[in-house]
């Protein structure tokens, strides 16, 4: 299609432990961890990718949270209205899963189609116990769910596609623009899950993966690293979920 572009929106930051995102890798180091949904612009559809969280109701989900040291950097509805959305006039919500913190906004878009991988779903609603801090009922309710097998195209140039590990029914999204397929991964990540250094377990961790690192959330560790294996081949642009580096990108291209 080529005059796809993704606009990435950041609602808060936290200074948390790199090894979050990086598998038993950087223990020790901080960084910020963006909270960022994205707006597929040029479909001639009002298309959000994820709608994550703000500050305040990421503190107040648990009591073990409201210490974690968040920066409030906007609401929802301010940055909609920035590019003048509001969330009823939303038409496609792809929800890449459904992990509280990436869908708490979604039920404000009240009158989109959020598309979600079946299995997804199926775990949201009854999740084993390991995770069931991630996945809240209440959030799920009286959102238009619209459910995915596998690999589909939405709208022209625009994709979905399944990359389990980080969750049941994780899917990435990939956009065809002009420079490229760019890939939003799904599943949570910042750039160095895909491209760390080559001396990476001699100089940071013997456990350190490489060609990749395997996320440091995810159910399914193998499936996980397969994933990010399978987005890094197919994407001419990798974007990952909470990158640092795109809190101050505009659009991509």
């Amino acid at each position: 299609m080529g005059k796809l572009r993704i606009r990435p929106v950041t609602l808060c930051r936290v200074q948390a432990d790199k090894s979050v995102m990086t598998y038993l890798t950087f223990y020790g180091e901080k960084i910020w961890r963006p909270y960022i949904f994205w707006i597929i612009e040029g479909a001639g559809q009002n298309i959000l990718v994820d709608t994550v969280i703000h500050a305040h109701q990421y503190q107040g989900y648990h009591p073990g949270f409201e210490a974690l040291p968040f920066e409030p950097l906007s609401t929802f509805e301010e940055v909609l209205d920035k590019v003048s959305l509001r969330p009823e006039d939303i038409d496609f919500g792809i929800q890449t899963h459904l992990h509280f913190d990436h869908c708490f906004n979604t039920a404000r878009c009240k009158n989109a189609r959020i598309l979600v991988q079946e299995n997804e779903l199926e775990f949201a609603r009854d999740p084993h116990p390991a995770f069931s801090i991630l996945y809240s009922q209440s959030l799920l309710n009286g959102i238009n769910f619209e459910t995915i097998r596998g690999h589909k195209e939405i709208l022209p140039g625009i994709e979905v596609i399944p990359v389990p590990g980080h969750s049941p029914g994780c899917q990435a999204v990939s956009i065809d623009t002009e420079a490229g397929r760019a890939v939003i991964t799904g599943f949570c990540c910042i750039k160095e899950n895909f491209f760390p250094a080559e001396d990476i377990k001699e100089k940071v961790s013997p456990f350190a993966g490489y060609p990749v690192i395997i996320p440091g959330i995810q159910l399914n560790a193998i499936s996980a690293y397969e994933s990010i294996l399978k987005v890094k081949e197919i994407a001419d642009i990798v974007i990952p979920m909470h990158e640092p580096g795109l809190m101050n990108i505009e659009t991509i291209p």
